[in-house]
């Protein structure tokens, strides 16, 4: 071999060499791996996930490191996903690989760099993850074995306090406030009647001729007059009777003597003229008692009483009856009258 090829063979050679080198280092510069804990700090059992990442040019062909059931001695592996292939632009893969680990051994653990041996066979250089670190924590105040399994501690029984709600007072009473004003411009919006007294609930309407004889009924029962008490049980009588003639025909009696209370029945369509002339009896027997001192018999006293039924009886308002009531009273009639039979 002369001079010259000698040359050309080592620089050929060279070129070659140096081609090589080029290669592998822009391989190596292009595949790169990372490995990432959920968290660095867990409870003594408890579990998070560990994710391995390879990223790498599509034409290489480079394995993930194989790991069966433990990181380190104090990290143990309780599941392993499938490897997961995902494609990048520029031609690249990103494979990723989700490990679940945990710890039974409380304190700190170092997690060495992770090799991926045959891509650093592959490429001839080290391809590996950052170290990491992982703290396990005890909660437990004292752990003995030699005490074996005990009972699981009673939860504890913590008082209540009023104070713990004033927080939420605020949001309660906004929340009530607004619904009022949306409930108020409802109605409003609707044409309904706003009521007053919405959480009041509704008494029943007792007839005025109902109020009036639960009133003499009660009258009756004190024995005013028997207890030397004429002018009180006359008085109360009297009273009585002013009060249902307002509600039941809208005269002002309250307010007028006898002689104008019977001129405003003149015009006052009563079914039974006999009423109106005991309730004269009774108006004029009161005047007597309290104006001329006068003493009235039992027996006048007794009439006053049962006048004053008749008289509200007698010029009661009929209710009227639903067609219901009628059915049922009809039903009622007929069944009495075929027991008769």
């Amino acid at each position: 071999m002369n001079k010259n090829s000698t040359i050309y063979w080592l620089m050929s050679s060279f070129l070659m060499l140096v081609l090589l080198c080029s290669s592998h280092g822009i391989s190596a510069q292009n595949v790169t791996v990372s490995a990432k804990m959920d968290s660095t700090i867990i409870f003594i059992g408890g579990q998070i996930d560990l994710k391995l990442q390879l990223s790498q040019p599509e034409e290489l062909e480079l394995a993930f490191p194989l790991l069966t059931d433990t990181i380190t001695g104090n990290i143990e592996i309780v599941r392993m996903n499938d490897l997961d292939t995902l494609s990048k632009e520029n031609g690249r893969l990103l494979i990723e690989q989700n490990y679940r680990i945990t710890s039974f051994d409380s304190g700190l653990h170092f997690v060495p760099p992770i090799v991926f041996e045959q891509a650093s066979e592959k490429l001839g250089q080290v391809i590996q993850t950052e170290p990491m670190a992982l703290m396990v924590v005890n909660p437990f105040e004292e752990v003995d074995p030699q005490k074996g399994i005990v009972d699981i501690k009673r939860p504890q029984d913590t008082p209540f306090h009023l104070s713990e709600l004033y927080k939420y007072l605020p949001w309660v009473l906004g929340l009530l406030l607004l619904s009022g004003i949306v409930t108020f411009i409802a109605l409003k919006f609707f044409g309904k009647d706003v009521p007053v007294r919405i959480f009041k609930k509704e008494e029943p309407i007792i007839p005025p001729h109902q109020r009036a004889l639960d009133e003499l009924e009660r009258i009756k029962l004190e024995k005013l007059w028997q207890s030397n008490r004429v002018k009180d049980y006359y008085s109360g009588v009297t009273d009585t009777l002013r009060h249902y003639i307002e509600e039941r025909f809208e005269i002002g009696a309250m307010e007028q003597t006898t002689d104008e209370i019977m001129e405003s029945f003149k015009g006052v369509d009563v079914r039974d003229v006999k009423s109106i002339e005991n309730l004269k009896q009774i108006l004029l027997t009161a005047d007597l008692v309290k104006f001329a001192k006068h003493e009235p018999l039992p027996d006048e006293n007794d009439l006053s009483m049962i006048n004053a039924y008749f008289f509200v009886n007698q010029t009661k308002e009929e209710e009227m009856k639903t067609l219901e009531e009628e059915k049922e009273e009809m039903l009622k009639s007929e069944q009495n009258e075929a027991v008769k039979e």
